[in-house]
């Protein structure tokens, strides 16, 4: 026998009813068993869920950052290629036409200039937009191991260059002989955070060039020319990224040792690495024309790696000898390889997680759910303590 339709809708409306019923019963439930569990449990299953939306958030924040640079590539290389047949070899002024892109849209007037008027380019000495010149002046008259950190940072990783200086404030026993500096380019979208970041913190030191991933070498020059110009009385420079974590006390033993500390230069070292990618549309893009060779020179990949003051001035005076590629880290390699400086392997210097941390001297940090846990611990923790007093 066939239902009306009006049978049909009483129907549907009473199976609605007892879905919700049977949802809100299961709430009301779970509300009771909470309510019935001892505080600890209720304080760990609260844990567990703000442990939660803190992974997927930061997941998701460094996909999106992954998409975009991806994304900028694309529409970078994709332009260039518009105007040549699919059959023609990719050109080999990519690079080149990139980075006149990017020194184009800086708030430098002189570089542009000479851009416009059809100058040669060459390794352009930019100037700082922003320069804590004055942070590393203890350093003169301090007579123990002194230690410049540079962290290399996206303008956008706040969160991440507030969690280094918490870091550094915890650990008061090195204050006055470690001296954290953090590089940045130009960004468009962040230019007035940052502007009060640094106002508020004096450690930005920011170049007039756009922060972007293929700019990389730029900031790292720009690193070593800071340290020349403005922090030379140090005794050594810890060069990192702004997701790696460093053990300020296992470096300072470890510095303190050294029988040769002027030649030291030390971290994960690829000694010969054979990845060089030729596709354009790949971050690492390297041309025939920028790099004919079919082997890269030793480096260290990124991280984190430790080299003495004498060494570091050295790079920085010899820059324009060298040709620019956008890989920061080979680039390095390969001025060091012409100035015949020596680059150490170092177990100490952890590509990997933090899980040997105690004895380490860098690891990256964050890629463990209990990472993300424990820093959002310690800093409530901080944070409640601070407005108690």
């Amino acid at each position: 026998m066939r239902r009306k339709a009006s049978d049909t809708k009483h129907y549907m409306y009473n199976r609605e009813r007892q879905v919700w019923y049977g949802q809100g019963k299961k709430l009301k439930i779970f509300g009771l068993l909470v309510s019935k569990m001892p505080h600890f449990l209720q304080n760990v299953l609260l844990a567990c869920v703000i442990l939660t939306f803190l992974a997927m958030y930061l997941f998701n924040l460094a996909q999106r950052s992954q998409n975009l640079i991806q994304s900028d590539l694309n529409r970078t290389f994709n332009k260039e290629s518009s105007s040549v047949t699919t059959t023609r070899k990719p050109s080999h002024t990519t690079t080149h036409n990139l980075i006149l892109r990017d020194l184009n849209r800086t708030s430098n007037k002189e570089i542009r200039t000479i851009i416009k008027s059809g100058g040669k380019l060459v390794f352009p000495h930019l100037p700082y937009i922003r320069n804590p010149s004055k942070i590393c002046d203890t350093f003169r008259t301090l007579n123990r191991t002194k230690i410049l950190v540079l962290v290399k940072s996206s303008p956008d990783n706040f969160h991440l260059r507030n969690w280094i200086r918490f870091q550094n404030q915890q650990d008061n026993e090195f204050k006055d002989s470690i001296k954290t500096v953090f590089l940045l380019g130009e960004s468009s979208s962040s230019e007035e955070n940052i502007k009060k970041e640094s106002q508020k913190f004096g450690d930005i030191v920011q170049g007039s060039f756009m922060d972007t991933y293929r700019n990389l070498t730029y900031k790292t020059v720009m690193g070593y020319r800071w340290l020349s110009e403005h922090c030379s009385h140090a005794d050594f420079v810890l060069y990192k990224d702004d997701d790696f974590k460093i053990n300020r006390r296992n470096i300072m033993h470890k510095l303190k040792s050294q029988k040769n500390p002027d030649s030291l230069f030390a971290g994960f070292l690829v000694k010969n690495g054979k990845g060089i990618y030729r596709d354009p549309k790949h971050k690492w893009y390297l041309s025939k024309k920028d790099y004919p060779k079919d082997t890269l020179p030793p480096y260290f990949p990124g991280g984190a790696y430790i080299v003495s003051t004498v060494i570091a001035k050295k790079l920085a005076s010899n820059f324009h000898l060298v040709k620019w590629i956008p890989i920061d880290d080979v680039y390095i390699g390969l001025v060091a390889q012409t100035l015949d400086i020596t680059l150490t392997h170092s177990k100490l210097i952890g590509m990997g997680d933090c899980k040997h941390y105690k004895i380490h001297l860098a690891c990256r940090e964050f890629t463990r759910p209990n990472d993300v846990l424990a820093a959002w611990k310690s800093l409530t923790m901080f944070n409640l303590e601070r407005r108690k007093s």
